[in-house]
């Protein structure tokens, strides 16, 4: 009696295997199909924008996906903020700094652009949390000095480097040093590359479980929302970041559906115009999220 309880325990859990792989197999041939049609109406949009672009997206349940340009080189601009949050945590979990350890505000560490900290006096102090926090819902740019100044140039590439595996993004100039940018010193990111980061962050597996959830929490709360959010739904969750400098629009998020949730990174450059870029990103953001 009790081999034979055992045989039914075995052939059922089988069976359950068995089955749990066909309708995985089974969706991810439908997501397929789906995706082969969305490529066709996001490919449109992708060949009649004037400029270059940059494209990743992909569904997180099955790892369906439509590229294009994905490993082609951008000025990362904000984007590579994403990745400096990431290495800032990392900094935490190695025991170099804590969130709330305070750094201060000096003339030299403030920047022109997005933001409102270089507004703020000189002397000011800011816990690190606060900083990212900045950094990410505001693309602060002060904030993001701030956090570069604290952990080094050389720790940071070390973190897109060794704990990112990132071969194309680095940070090797301040977020609004254009005397270097125009010596041909840049930041640079691809469309993969942010989507990488985000699907490791959805995935829980950056720095700890407890630092992907904060910082997807953090990504949740932007204020930027005239790219990926531009024509989805207000309610929507999306945790993104932006990146805007000349002749520069990118944006690289995470979309959450009832029914599925897709990352979307859209990098682009020479296009002549900030509104084409945006509705591109939104009109992919939105293609996308209907297949949803």
């Amino acid at each position: 009696m009790v081999i034979r309880k055992r045989e039914i325990f075995f052939q059922t859990a089988i069976f359950i295997a068995l089955f749990s792989a066909s309708v995985t197999k089974y969706a991810y041939i439908q997501r397929k199909i789906v995706y082969n049609d969305l490529n066709k109406e996001v490919m449109e949009n992708v060949y009649s924008f004037p400029g270059e672009v940059g494209l990743y997206i992909k569904d997180l349940k099955t790892g369906a996906v439509i590229t294009y340009n994905e490993d082609k080189k951008f000025a990362s601009a904000s984007l590579v903020k994403l990745p400096i949050m990431v290495a800032t945590y990392q900094a935490v979990e190695d025991g170099n700094i804590t969130l709330k350890e305070q750094l201060i505000l000096t003339r030299s560490l403030k920047a022109a652009g997005s933001g409102t900290l270089k507004s703020c006096r000189r002397g000011s102090k800011f816990c690190i949390y606060d900083l990212i926090y900045h950094m990410i819902t505001e693309s602060d740019n002060t904030a993001t000095n701030m956090i570069s100044n604290k952990l080094g140039y050389g720790y940071i590439n070390w973190v897109f480097k060794n704990k990112l595996n990132l071969q194309v993004t680095r940070m090797d100039r301040g977020i609004m040093d254009l005397k270097m940018r125009r010596y041909g010193v840049e930041n640079y990111t691809t469309a993969r590359e942010m989507g990488d980061i985000l699907e490791k962050m959805y995935n829980k597996q950056l720095v700890s479980e407890k630092a992907s959830e904060e910082m997807l929490t953090i990504l949740q709360q932007q204020k930027h929302k005239d790219r990926i959010r531009r024509f989805l739904p207000k309610d929507l969750n999306v945790a993104n970041k932006t990146g805007l400098l000349r002749d520069i629009c990118h944006d690289a998020g995470i979309v959450f559906t009832d029914k599925g949730d897709f990352i979307v990174c859209v990098l682009t450059s020479d296009f002549g115009s900030y509104k084409l870029a945006k509705n591109l990103i939104g009109e992919v953001a939105y293609k996308t999220y209907r297949c949803y």
